[in-house]
Formats: structure tokens, sequence, C-alpha cells
């Protein structure tokens, strides 16, 4: 018995023999281009710091958080401990130390009307990215902008004729 095979036939029997080692080697280079996406490189390890805010007796009564983005802004929180009911309370980070009378406010969180007596009240502002230097001129500012400022935060009980008096304040960015 003699077996006749054709070229043709020869090159079929090659092709199938060889078509899943080809799909096979799509296939492991298909998964190690997927596994290297932009998704899976490593990410920036967002950095933030909490500072403890003092009150009068240097007992603790809140704390502010500086904390960084991804983008290049920035969020502050300031939060105070104890609250007396129907207080207006403000929060506002100066520049300058808190051994001085406060100048040039770098950012205004707000005033914040107390609920009920002994509650915490938290303030934010979320994704800052400049700051108001005077009037007419404003400044980018980011995460580096303020823990580098020599500056404090203050959280004020606003009374009813708008004076304020300090609940409780720290040091922040160089001062700190």
């Amino acid at each position: 018995m003699k077996l006749i095979i054709s070229l043709t036939e020869i090159k079929h029997i090659m092709f199938e023999k060889h078509i899943w080692k080809g799909i096979a080697a799509v296939a492991i280079i298909g998964t190690s281009l997927v596994a290297c996406t932009k998704d899976t490189a490593p990410k920036k390890e967002l950095r933030y710091q909490t500072i403890n805010m003092l009150d009068k007796d240097n007992a603790v009564n809140g704390y502010i958080t500086l904390a960084e983005r991804t983008d290049t802004s920035f969020d502050v929180y300031m939060n105070i401990n104890k609250t007396q009911m129907d207080k207006k309370y403000s929060f506002i980070l100066f520049r300058g130390h808190t051994a001085s009378a406060p100048t040039d406010t770098l950012i205004n969180l707000g005033s914040v009307v107390s609920q009920t007596t002994g509650a915490a009240i938290l303030a934010k502002a979320i994704a800052i990215t400049a700051i108001k230097v005077d009037q007419t001129t404003t400044r980018k500012f980011n995460y580096d902008s303020v823990i580098a400022v020599n500056g404090f935060a203050r959280i004020s009980m606003v009374g009813s004729q708008n004076q304020d008096s300090t609940v409780s304040l720290v040091n922040i960015g160089k001062n700190n």
C-alpha cells in the first residue's frame, strides 16, 4: 500500500499543526500587553498632614488636615471638638504665627452655626488651586505651598456684635 500525499495536503497539515502554537503565542502577547496598561502603573502616594488644634488651656480641641489630591490641588479640613448651641464658628488659615495678630487670610473655610451643645463641627475647602494674595491678585497654591508657608489655622466663635474670640488654633507649614 502506497501513501500518496500531495504538496497542498502537506501544507494544510503543517498549517493545522502550527496554528495552535500561533494562537497560543498571540494569547500570551495579548495578556502581557493588557497587563502593562496605565491603570496598573504604580500610583503616586498622596500626602497629608493632620495637626491637633489647641484651646487657650493648651488642651486639644480639634484638628486641621491638609491633604494632597491627585491633580495639583489640595483639601483643607478643620474640626472643632466642642461647641455651644446656636453659636457661629469661623474657620480661617492666616499667614503669620499664632503668637502674633492675624495678617493676610490665606484660606477662609467659612462659618458654621452649631446646632447642639458639645457637638463637633467640620469645615472643609476642597480642591484648592489658588489663593487670593490681595484684592486683585491670585496665586497658584498647591500642597507643597501650604506646607511650606509660615501660617496658622484659627477657629473662632463669632459673637452677636461680630467680634470673635479664638477657640482653637495651631501653627501650620514652616511654623509647625
